[in-house]
């Protein structure tokens, strides 16, 4: 070939471009049939259209040179030379039309009869197979060199542009389907508009119910979190003690209200969650209520909770403890001391398990099981008109007493060692050891204040006794420091330890209390902080630290 006539061709494709870019696929092939047919005069020419499905092939002609007729042209038998020319994904010659057709060949069959051969060229890009550019002749060696070169150029073009307006016609009529369907759904959404919006007013009244109670939770569960297992488990072997542990087991699996007797500082608290821990209630809240530190004018506030307005001073609605506690344990510490105007109204929720808030006259419904503790004779209180029978028999259902621990003595070596543990650990120092003379001083004493008054005899004892040596300061029953045993054993050298000061008492408490902050980068609430290192509650340490003086540097 000469360079005009390559001149020629690209002249020829830059008008073929021209020609076939329409957006509909009947649009481009009737240009591209049309441009050959006008440039190269064949005896045919068509385009075949590919399908996933065999049946669904198409083959577009031009008849009578204006209007384009589609006809399906389904593979039968063998495949035809324009699915030769697919698979090969190369132009095929056919240079025998008339013994091709005899054979059967489905596309060459519709070629005339005075067409000799016939060109076969693929139209597929990477990803898609789109079908064939069919170039008929009634010459036997077909077409030319020059006429080749162009047709295989067009073909390239023709297969990019055909691709092309077969995805627009597949969204357009992908978009179509969309548009009946959204038709559809737009007619149900609108029939069914107005119960979703009261479905939606229902959601929104209830996730606001559930982001209420979540947050009464938060609020009482940091309150109790900061004691809770301040200092440790139910310790002790005392028969006593052993039968507790045994009552445990058996009323925690139930939910049956539980009423914890004995004097304070034995621990009551302590048994109360034990029971909620091996209930089936451990997964909610334990919510704690201490009745003897309640105004009398608040008490049903903060059982049942109020409405905005209810009362001076009520700014916002209130979630009661009852109602924080749903699904979970109530634990009523100090019960005897709710007073009797409000004894009606719980033993009410003991029994229907309804209330309703100061100033709201909706009954709210609660799942709670009821764990109560007192250290006074309900028995007599009743006698006296300060506690109603019926309110008593709905508490105690199944009772725990715990003995004192002037009555166990046995449960005093272990008492103290865990304790001892546990104070030396907040103060930063190893444990000292526990002599036989410290529990001689131990089991001698009367207890008054059960373990609770051990605690501080040990928390004392530990802050006093900075060097190792214990010596625990026990009150006399008239009020004084008697001499211990171990003061006895020492003789002089007891009169020859350190005493310190009020001062230097103070300076070793501000001394631990920095040492906790740094430890804990100066958090002092949460898993780490130091209020969980010291084992007081967050307020206690903050109230500390103002009084010692203590503030966060920079």
């Amino acid at each position: 070939m000469r360079p005009n006539d390559y001149r020629k061709i690209l002249a020829d494709l830059k008008r073929f471009d021209a020609e076939v870019s329409h957006r509909q696929v009947e649009s481009v092939a009737w240009a591209a049939l049309s441009f050959v047919e006008n440039r190269l005069k064949p005896t045919y020419a068509s385009i075949v259209l590919h399908d996933s499905d065999p049946k669904k092939r198409r083959v577009l002609t031009r008849s009578d040179g204006l209007t384009l007729s589609p006809e399906p042209l389904p593979s039968e038998g063998r495949p035809d030379i324009a699915a030769r020319a697919v698979e090969a994904d190369e132009a095929i010659c056919c240079r025998d039309v008339p013994g091709e057709k005899k054979r059967g060949d489905a596309l060459l069959r519709r070629v005339p009869e005075d067409t000799r051969s016939v060109v076969v060229l693929p139209l597929r890009t990477a990803d898609a197979v789109v079908g064939t550019l069919n170039i008929g002749s009634n010459r036997v060696d077909g077409i030319s060199a020059d006429q080749q070169v162009f047709l295989e150029a067009a073909a390239a073009r023709l297969t990019g542009v055909l691709r092309g307006a077969q995805v627009l016609e597949e969204l357009s009529s992908a978009c179509e389907r969309l548009q009946k369907e959204c038709a559809l759904q737009k007619s149900a959404l609108e029939k069914s508009r107005d119960e979703l919006e009261l479905e939606v007013a229902r959601r929104t009244a209830e996730i606001r119910r559930l982001q209420e109670r979540l947050q009464a939770e938060n609020i009482y569960l940091k309150e109790e979190l900061a004691g809770a297992h301040a200092y440790g488990g139910i310790i002790g072997e005392s028969p006593s003690l052993k039968a507790v542990i045994s009552r445990i087991a058996l009323v925690a699996p139930t939910d049956a209200n539980v009423l914890i007797l004995g004097e304070s500082g034995t621990g009551k608290e302590l048994i109360a969650r034990e029971i909620h821990r091996q209930s089936a209630r451990k997964d909610r809240p334990l919510i704690k209520v201490n009745c003897a530190t309640i105004p009398m004018e608040l008490y049903e506030s903060e059982f049942f909770g109020h409405v905005k307005g209810a009362f001076t001073g009520a700014v916002s609605d209130r979630m009661g403890r009852f109602e924080a506690a749903d699904g979970g344990t109530l634990f009523l510490d100090e019960v005897g001391e709710i007073p009797p105007s409000l004894q009606g109204k719980l033993l009410r929720v003991l029994q229907e398990g309804e209330f309703e808030r100061v100033g709201e006259g909706r009954t709210r419904k609660v799942d709670v099981r009821i764990i109560a503790a007192t250290n006074k004779n309900l028995m007599e209180e009743i006698k006296n008109a300060r506690f109603r029978e019926d309110l008593y028999y709905r508490l105690n259902v199944f009772p725990i007493e715990i003995t004192p621990l002037r009555d166990r003595a046995e449960d005093i070596p272990l008492l103290a060692a865990h304790l001892i543990g546990v104070f030396a650990r907040r103060l930063n120092r190893p444990p000292p050891r526990l002599t036989e003379a410290n529990l001689m001083d131990l089991k001698a004493h009367g207890w008054p204040g059960n373990v609770r008054e051990l605690q501080n005899i040990i928390e004392r004892a530990l802050i006093l006794s900075p060097h190792g040596r214990l010596h625990f300061d026990l009150p006399r029953a008239n009020g004084g420091s008697p001499l211990s045993a171990q003061s006895f054993s020492e003789g002089a050298s007891a009169a020859a330890a350190p005493i310190l000061t009020e001062a230097e008492i103070t300076a070793l408490q501000k001394q631990n209390l920095l040492a906790a902050l740094i430890r804990s980068g100066w958090k002092i609430y949460g898993k780490g902080g130091a209020a969980e290192l010291l084992g007081v509650k967050p307020t206690t340490l903050i109230e500390r630290m103002r009084r010692l003086g203590v503030r966060r540097p920079g």
